[in-house]
């Protein structure tokens, strides 16, 4: 994977690989339909999600969606929670879009694009309880783990976008890849936890249905930030 056109940018190396995948009509359709009202527009300033979600009484980000179905699970379960998606492949956004539709759901936002070049300034500092990052590609091959996400600068960053005692959240399915994020937290000072049994409010998807087939150890932990 080389990196974006805009390789001066200062996190400008792709964290997720492009995907072949085309986008089906229920997705365009989706998006056409329901992209106005709920796909937020991120070059009018930071969005403050106080205001995007004045009654709720939790307000989650989730990096990488994917194809949305536990994104969406999640939301319908609990919908005094505001919830933001950031997706950067247009059709995971269509199907994200498609399950909003379907299940009527009210408490979800989406935005499309690159989390590395949008989170620093498209949300203000302390705007979420929590975040959540499922199974983010673990780039498995050495040459490739200066890509994974969970690592450097970026995790400072997490811990700026989270309100104080926010909890981060993440899933992977890559048993290497759970070493080195412990490790690189244990370097964090501004979080402190570590691994935790499987949360019951985190679906069990057909992705993580088919890592476990092929008896992958799924790895959870939560960070809160002190």
């Amino acid at each position: 994977m080389e990196r974006t056109e805009n390789s001066g940018h200062p996190h400008s190396i792709r964290t997720y690989k492009l995907r072949g995948a085309r986008i089906t009509p229920a997705q365009e359709g989706a998006i056409e339909r329901l992209g106005e009202r709920f796909i937020l527009k991120v070059d009018n300033g930071a969005i403050d999600t106080r205001s995007l979600f004045p009654n709720a009484k939790k307000r989650v980000l989730e990096i990488g969606s994917g194809m949305g179905e536990a994104t969406a699970q999640m939301a319908q379960a609990d919908p005094d929670t505001g919830v933001i998606a950031i997706e950067v492949h247009k059709p995971g956004v269509g199907s994200l879009l498609w399950r909003i539709e379907k299940m009527g759901l009210q408490n979800l936002r989406i935005v499309h694009g690159d989390v590395k070049e949008l989170l620093p300034a498209t949300f203000l500092d302390e705007s979420f309880d929590e975040i959540r990052i499922y199974f983010p590609d673990p780039w498995q091959k050495l040459r490739h783990h200066k890509r994974r996400l969970l690592q450097g600068e970026f995790i400072p960053l997490l811990a700026r976008k989270l309100d104080f005692n926010g909890k981060l959240h993440i899933a992977t399915d890559w048993q290497p890849y759970a070493e080195r994020i412990a490790g690189e937290f244990a370097k964090v000072p501004e979080f402190v936890g570590g691994k935790v049994e499987r949360p019951t409010n985190r679906p069990l998807t057909r992705f993580e249905e088919q890592g476990l087939s092929k008896e992958h150890q799924v790895t959870d932990f939560f960070y809160y930030k002190r």
